[in-house]
């Protein structure tokens, strides 16, 4: 248990520093720290390490406000600390241990695998980037070549540590066919246009007051599983969040508390409201919504102000679905 925001390690002979007991976020394992291409955009990761999503675009004034309030939940707080509210990699690796004991999935086995093997790596860069932060802190801003070449010692081992987590992630390129990757990464970048739609509502169906609530789609990443453009992810209000591999959605409750459903046999179409024969209250509700899209094997419908990027998803999920 941790009872102090700091605590004094050697790090070196002759060198003791004080570095933070609170986690250090990083998008370690999640993209290259020289990585250009995606234009600075910011990790936010969830309350386990491994997943999370990048931040993208947008005018939406809620989007935003979703997003500050994930990252305000991430500043050092002592009282999350002492309660052991912030994320931790002992406990993640502890619950997908278990979690892969009690499972008779093979696929989801797999997963969990090269998720404890990537937090074990990922553990050991977290201590490294404290130890980096407090020789930082303590040298402050006078020059000091012993705690530079010190530091400089750390950070080559957090890269050599970037070459082992490579070696133990799920790639999803090295998981299907070349033909499936290709029509893969096309149905993300049609995800990506839906996900950039103004307003998303889902439908609680099952509600007798078929209550709407506005959601947000998002490419990211779940459990350190590695792909080109990152996973499509589409949130439900209750806290589920479903991933989408090239052969199969992940229903995420949380880390390690998942199901993984195969793509091929799943139902998901679109329709256009002007078609739709529904009620005028429904479509008060709804705003300005123009199309849906319905996954039943899920039990979920989401609406959308737009429809021609909806259109687009679907025809590319289908090619998708032919490749397998």
């Amino acid at each position: 248990m941790k009872i102090f925001p700091k605590s004094r390690v050697k790090v070196t002979e002759g060198l003791h520093v004080r570095i933070s007991n609170h986690f250090f976020y990083t998008d370690f394992g999640i993209r290259d720290s020289g990585e250009m291409r995606y234009g600075g955009r910011r990790f936010v990761m969830s309350d386990t390490p491994g997943t999370g999503f990048i931040e993208r675009e947008s005018e939406s004034h809620s989007y935003h406000l979703f997003v500050r309030e994930l990252v305000a939940k991430q500043k050092p707080s002592y009282m999350r600390m002492l309660l052991g509210q912030e994320p931790s990699f002992d406990r993640a690796i502890a619950d997908a241990n278990k979690a892969m004991i009690q499972t008779d999935d093979r696929y989801k086995r797999d997963l969990l695998e090269c998720y404890v093997n990537a937090l074990t790596i990922a553990r050991n860069e977290e201590r490294m980037e404290r130890i980096v932060r407090g020789i930082k802190d303590k040298m402050g801003h006078h020059s000091n070549k012993f705690m530079v070449s010190v530091m400089s010692h750390y950070k080559s081992k957090i890269r050599q540590l970037e070459h082992d987590m490579a070696s133990v992630v799920w790639h999803v390129e090295d998981h299907c066919s070349e033909e499936t990757y290709k029509a893969y990464l096309q149905m993300v970048e049609a995800f990506s246009r839906v996900a950039s739609c103004r307003r998303i509502w889902f439908l609680d169906s099952a509600s007798k007051k078929q209550s709407q609530d506005q959601v947000f789609f998002d490419l990211g990443i779940f459990d350190y599983i590695i792909s080109k453009d990152y996973l499509p992810i589409m949130r439900h209000p209750d806290g589920t969040h479903y991933y989408f591999l090239p052969d199969a959605v992940i229903v995420a409750r949380s880390n390690t508390d998942f199901d993984v459903l195969p793509l091929k046999n799943m139902t998901i179409v679109y329709q256009e409201l002007a078609i739709e024969e529904t009620n005028e209250s429904m479509l008060g509700r709804l705003g300005d919504a123009a199309s849906s899209i319905k996954i039943p094997e899920c039990n979920l419908t989401f609406y959308f102000n737009h429809l021609h990027p909806i259109v687009n998803f679907i025809q590319a999920m289908d090619r998708l679905k032919a490749t397998l």
